[in-house]
């Protein structure tokens, strides 16, 4: 509304600057401040006059437990405060809505490779360990303050350990572990070659000391009158008894009944006290329960001679609850791995008269239809119980066992699971047994303090500090071959001659975009760097000496070396940017049960292309689902294409096991010659990232789309999705919009864009989603986003009316040229 005065009225001061009216006089504007959601701004909402020309600074302030965002009208975009020019009648609305409460998860909550796990609780803190095998500096130590979200504190054992000589090796290095603490003195228990270490610090943050061997004791089973050494086992646990106060450890190794026809090889299961001023064991203290081998009706292997290969009594941990102690085990570690349990009023016996079997407690269902090797049951103090668990994907398994699941090469991801105590009959006694949740989605989330810190992802790296982080990790002794203060701000890869060095993380998404920008310049046929992604075995000739069971099974593949991987070569004396997936298997055994000698020829698949002028180099591998693509780039902007896509089915659901045990991993190598890393991503955001990978979610589910493939669907106002570590834009770049490939059948809705707000990080934009006509009817919406770099965690909010409001095949960031 234009009103012009008397030209008394020229200049005046309101807000920050006010500009006369114009020759045919003073004139004046309305500014309508408007709300939505809970907040209010400065000034109040309200219909104000001002004088043309005049500037007017509104600042929005949210309510309590409330985030601010977003302006809309005459103000788009997130500034806060934001100034409004006065040159025409304007509203201006402040959106404000719910900060994020999270009070669900989903599994698993430590995606990728995460075995044979124990815990520990100090206070508020908890601790997680478990198996790391060959990938050094071995033995990670994880924190959690609310058990789903996780940080790696530090990494114990370098591999120039005098007790990893000779076992290095694919599959060797270090294996279980559990943390103890006595008189101040932490120590962390593993086992090198079937026999326990332990390393001693004065925090769990180190520095700890040089491994330290485990006194071996021998055993005589019943009705032998000979004593063996059978080690003092591996993936075992720790008990500390509540009414005793005595800590003991639970002992494994071997299968089976002990034969005194085949004396040699067979299973024991030990309950022994640890000298807590030692860390040494007490052999007289031993409590036998090695009689849970020996019958196959209540899980035991049985008869050596004719054992049930799908049975035995691995990963032991014990807890107590009311009068009851419980001894959990696990038969074997593929799809349809079980744990059963045992229990007595007594910690004692060395027969099942003293104990009860409770039959298999836990399986599991697709995907993780392989649940088992569980952490002592703990309790918190609302009265609630939970534990951790190891399964691989099995996806598509179906009820046959031992068949590889789609996404088996990720290797046994950690799940977190409720239980309940369900008092039953059984033997003749009223015990409680233990039930387990086995859903994946809106699982009720512990009532504890929350952990401040990023979903346990593999990290992007810039390599800004002096030390290398704890989620990098090469194979067996190469630590020397990599650093972070050769050149500052830059990781030197730098293998010896006719070698390769790689330096990796575990891998642990479906989906992924990894970059990597490099300086490197071939000179010899042979030289090569660039990003990979590859399973656990690092050497052709390695494969050789994999587990030769699986060749007599026509359901697993055979034992095989595969890696893709993005690199700038010298090939046939050019300087290449090669795309290449390569895979080399043993050739079967020449008679059932015989070692592997031969190895079949390589197989690769790919594309070279010239490489760019200069030393620098930005490469990119994408995998969408088990689709590859390879990139390259001048200036990490624009990206040219290297051949086709290339199908990873082969290497993603390949049984682990078969591979020395870990999943596959991601990261970098260099052969023969130094390269310099100056970044490292894993998950670009830059790069659509398919909207059903979401590491967590809520109200959400994954749908079928027949144009689009597997979406995130079933959205209805306040679902929500995050999408961890994503990197926004790193050396100069960031984002200024985001992309959403959206579609809906009924009214559209919302898209709320936060990062981290569970560390204090707001929104940066909203997306405004139409009805599209249809649920196969795909629409790419791009809006502005708050520009934005680095590392962050994403969270998509829908908001909107009722029923399923839309449903998302991607999102990307738009970057800022």
């Amino acid at each position: 509304m234009k009103r012009c005065s008397a030209p008394v009225m020229a200049i005046l001061l309101i807000g920050s600057l006010v500009a006369a009216c114009g020759e045919s006089g003073d004139s004046s504007y309305t500014l309508t401040i408007e709300t939505g959601g809970e907040g209010t701004t400065d000034p109040a909402p309200g219909t104000y006059t001002y004088p043309s020309g005049t500037w007017v600074t509104v600042t929005a302030t949210p309510a309590a437990g409330r985030n601010f965002l977003g302006w809309s009208g005459a103000g788009a975009g997130l500034d806060n405060p934001v100034t409004i020019s006065l040159d025409a009648d304007k509203t201006l609305t402040a959106t404000f809505g719910a900060a994020f409460e999270p009070t669900t998860y989903q599994n698993p909550v430590l995606p990728g490779d995460h075995p044979d796990l124990n815990i520990y609780r100090e206070g508020d803190a908890f601790y997680l360990v478990g198996s790391t095998f060959h990938m050094m500096p071995a033995f990670e130590i994880l924190r959690s303050t609310d058990l789903v979200r996780w940080e790696r504190v530090t990494r114990v054992v370098n591999s120039t350990a005098t007790a990893l000589d000779e076992q290095t090796g694919p599959g060797q290095g270090t294996w279980g572990g559990f943390i103890t603490k006595a008189d101040d003195v932490y120590r962390v228990y593993y086992s090198i070659g079937a026999t326990q270490h332990f390393s001693s610090a004065p925090s769990l943050a180190g520095p700890w000391s040089e491994p330290t061997k485990v006194d071996v004791f021998p055993y005589t089973p019943p009705g032998s009158e000979t004593s063996y050494e059978r080690g003092t086992g591996s993936d075992n646990s720790v008990f500390v008894d509540p009414d005793s106060g005595k800590t003991y450890m639970l002992i494994k190794n071997g299968l089976c009944k002990w034969d005194a026809d085949n004396p040699n090889d067979f299973g024991i299961n030990l309950a022994t006290e640890i000298d807590p001023a030692t860390g040494m064991l007490v052999p007289e203290s031993t409590i036998d329960l090695s009689f849970i081998n020996w019958d196959q009706e209540t899980g035991g292997c049985g008869d050596f001679t004719d054992p049930d290969w799908s049975k035995w009594a691995e990963g032991p941990t014990m807890a107590k609850r009311g009068e009851w102690y419980y001894y959990f085990v696990s038969t074997h570690t593929a799809c349809g791995g079980q744990l059963h349990a045992w229990a007595s009023k007594k910690l004692a016996g060395s027969t099942s008269e003293d104990w009860t079997w409770l039959g298999y407690v836990l399986t599991g269902e697709e995907p993780y239809a392989g649940v088992q090797h569980i952490t002592a049951p703990l309790e918190l103090e609302d009265g609630t119980w939970w534990a951790f668990a190891h399964s691989y994907d099995c996806s598509e398994v179906g009820t046959q066992d031992w068949k590889n699941g789609e996404w088996m090469g990720l290797g046994r991801e950690g799940l977190l699971l409720s239980m309940d105590w369900v008092e039953q009959e059984v033997g003749g006694q009223t015990i409680p047994v233990p039930r387990f949740a086995t859903q994946v989605r809106d699982l009720p989330a512990p009532e504890l303090p929350r952990s401040d810190v990023p979903f346990l992802l593999p990290v992007n790296d810039e390599f800004s500090s002096d030390k290398i982080g704890p989620a990098w990790t090469s194979y067996g002794r190469s630590e020397d071959r990599y650093s972070v203060t050769d050149r500052p701000e830059w990781l030197r890869i730098k293998p010896g001659a006719e070698e390769t060095t790689w330096v990796v993380q575990k891998d642990a998404l479906r989906s992924s975009t990894m970059i990597v920008k490099m300086e490197f310049t071939p000179e010899a046929d042979g030289d090569a760097a660039g990003v990979r992604l590859g399973n656990g075995y690092w050497q052709d000739e390695q494969v050789l000496s994999a587990p030769t069971w699986m060749a007599s099974d026509e359901k697993f593949m055979l034992p095989a070396i595969m890696e893709a991987s993005v690199a700038r070569v010298m090939e046939d004396n050019a300087d290449k940017i090669r795309f290449s997936f390569r895979s080399r298997s043993v050739m079967p055994p020449s008679e059932e049960g015989g070692a592997y000698t031969e190895l079949a020829e390589p197989v690769v698949v790919g594309a070279s292309v010239p490489a760019p002028s200069g030393a620098t180099v930005w490469l990119k591998l994408v995998r969408a689902g088990h689709m590859a693509t390879g990139w390259f780039s001048s200036d990490g902007v624009d990206w040219t294409q290297v051949g086709a896509e290339i199908d990873l089915s082969t290497l993603d659901h390949f049984y682990a096991m078969a591979h020395t045990w870990i999943g596959n991993q991601a990261g970098m190598f260099a052969t023969n010659k130094s390269a310099d890393f100056d970044l490292f991503v894993y998950r670009d955001g830059l790069t659509p990232i398919p909207a059903a990978e979401a590491d967590q979610e809520s109200g959400a589910g994954v749908v079928s789309s027949e144009s689009a493939g597997s979406v995130l669907g079933e959205l209805e106002n306040g679902d929500w999705a995050m999408y961890g570590s994503v990197d926004l834009g790193s050396g100069g770049v960031s984002s200024k919009a985001i992309e959403l490939k959206a579609a809906s059948a009924g009214q559209g809705g919302a898209v709320e864009v936060w990062i981290d707000p569970l560390a204090g990080g707001s929104a940066i934009g909203t997306c405004n989603i139409p009805g599209t006509g249809g649920w196969e009817e795909w629409v790419t919406t791009t809006c502005d986003v708050k520009p934005t770099a680095g590392t962050h965690e994403v969270y998509l909010k829908v908001t909107g009316g009722t029923g399923e409001l839309l449903r998302l095949a991607s999102l990307r960031f738009v970057p800022a040229m």
